[in-house]
């Protein structure tokens, strides 16, 4: 009796242990249950719907975007821009409808090309600027800026013409087109730049 006893009293305390192991949901759980927020897919078709513009997404565009602060069915058009820069996606205008891919691709799109450097472009489309240092060797500047910029980017010098390609979110190029102006005010003299070297 004193073995069968012990094995009923195991068994009782055995319960609530396999119950708990059997349901392990931590409190966090909650917070990243499906639903709680859109698919970005979902935040621009909803965009679309309320403003009239045309989207044409890449099959790879996935991906949850957390709001703080924003309604998803209110966002603005460059709120919309700035969540896909944090996505690591890319957007470019192509008659008249806003192609959306990841970034990998960005430097091969064909992106509007601007040779002023006070050009007019929301701050997170990708765009295309050459740059046309006066006194500045374009060559050497390609190591010295090409830290500044996401891998994404492209930036090289033409050795020919001394002229400076850069590739990369507007607010970035302007960036960078600022730098080289006032490189090129400190320049002396007229440059002697030699054949050199283009970057990427």
């Amino acid at each position: 009796m004193t073995v069968l006893r012990m094995m009923a009293l195991m068994m009782l305390v055995a319960v609530p242990f396999g119950a708990t192991a059997a349901d392990p949901t931590p409190p966090e759980a909650a917070d990243s249950a499906p639903g709680k927020y859109p698919e970005l897919t979902d935040v621009i078709e909803s965009f679309s719907k309320r403003t009239g513009r045309k989207f044409n997404l890449d099959p790879r565009v996935r991906a949850i975007p957390v709001f703080v602060g924003i309604d998803p069915n209110k966002i603005t058009y460059e709120q919309l821009l700035a969540t896909l820069t944090i996505h690591q996606y890319v957007s470019y205008v192509q008659d008249g409808v806003v192609i959306v891919v990841p970034d990998a691709i960005a430097r091969q799109l064909p992106t509007r090309t601007f040779t002023d450097a006070h050009f007019k472009a929301d701050d997170n489309e990708w765009v295309t600027l050459l740059l046309s240092p006066k006194k500045a060797c374009a060559a050497p500047l390609v190591p010295i800026l090409r830290p500044l910029m996401p891998q994404a980017g492209h930036l090289a010098a033409d050795p020919q013409s001394g002229a400076l390609i850069v590739v990369d979110r507007a607010a970035n190029v302007r960036r960078i087109a600022d730098l080289v102006e006032k490189i090129d005010k400190a320049a002396s003299g007229q440059p002697d730049c030699g054949a050199g070297k283009s970057g990427s």
